[in-house]
């Protein structure tokens, strides 16, 4: 890891385990997430450029995030070998993935306070990141907050973003996916994830060639916790109903606002109480499920 890698790592995590709004204010003022992990990749690494046909052509490259970026501000755009992408993973806090654990019909209410002020926060956080790089001279934008994000409604693949968080880091090395279609990480699926492209050449990492690595299932057909765990039958052997889980996770808003008083969707059954819900269940052994 070279200076520049060093630094950034060191900031997310100062940033992480010092700043107050990674806390729970409206529970018990404890910390929303853990240590994070940190992840880099080239922004001219072919991986986003497969994106397009994987998800669908708009899916944007991080060529195409900071061109548009700067043409907003009126600077010349580097071209995709000058930028990298930072990732990283915000491993949700061990007292909110067991209560969430312990939950059959719907989200707790750490785990719906984490949904809505942690993502707060995970913003805030990329926020920070992109003015810090900025500030010591390097253009930056933090993609999932770029005018140019959305959400669309594709034929092929269903729900999907213009920036997919997950795909991103599994571009930068820190995971790969579940049967839930979730990122497995070392420090498992139950997490937040952000990301920030900036201008800077930087290299990117050795990847695991299989995408599901990290998942039981994949492995030896055993497991499948996550679906049952899952209230609609949204994930199974054919993989994860983006359209069953969307209905069922956005239905919880009303359930949510009733019992937690806050204003929020979200479910996270099938990313805790599961074999990866806090490790990577592949590497760390614990496969006879």
């Amino acid at each position: 890891m070279d200076g520049f890698e060093k630094w950034v790592t060191s900031e997310i995590r100062r940033f992480v385990l010092e700043d107050e709004d990674n806390r729970m204010t409206g529970v018990d003022n404890s910390p929303f997430f853990d240590e994070p992990l940190v992840g880099f990749a080239s922004g001219g690494d072919p991986i986003f450029m497969e994106f397009k046909e994987i998800i669908g052509d708009f899916h944007r490259t991080p060529q195409e995030v900071m061109a548009s970026y700067c043409e907003n501000i009126g600077r010349n755009a580097p071209g995709a070998n000058e930028i990298g992408v930072i990732s990283f993973v915000l491993p949700i806090s061990e007292a909110t993935r067991k209560e969430n654990a312990s939950m059959k019909d719907g989200p707790s209410e750490r785990w719906s306070h984490t949904r809505l002020f942690g993502e707060m926060f995970n913003k805030r956080l990329q926020r920070h990141l992109a003015s810090m790089l900025e500030e010591r001279g390097n253009l930056a934008v933090a993609p999932e907050l770029d005018e140019h994000f959305t959400t669309v409604d594709d034929e092929r693949v269903g729900k999907a973003s213009t920036w997919s968080q997950r795909h991103v880091a599994f571009a930068c090395g820190l995971g790969t996916f579940g049967l839930s279609d979730g990122l497995i990480t070392s420090r498992g699926k139950a997490h937040r994830l952000g990301s920030v492209v900036v201008e800077m050449p930087l290299k990117s990492p050795k990847r695991q060639k299989d995408i599901h690595a990290a998942c039981i299932y994949y492995l030896n057909r055993g497991c499948k916790v996550c679906a049952k765990r899952c209230p609609v039958g949204a994930i199974s052997e054919d993989g994860h109903n983006k359209v069953k889980c969307s209905e069922f996770v956005f239905g919880q808003a009303d359930m949510i606002r009733e019992r937690y008083g806050i204003e929020i969707y979200g479910c996270g059954l099938c990313q805790t109480g599961v074999p990866c819900e806090h490790i990577d269940p592949v590497r760390e052994g614990e496969t006879d499920q």
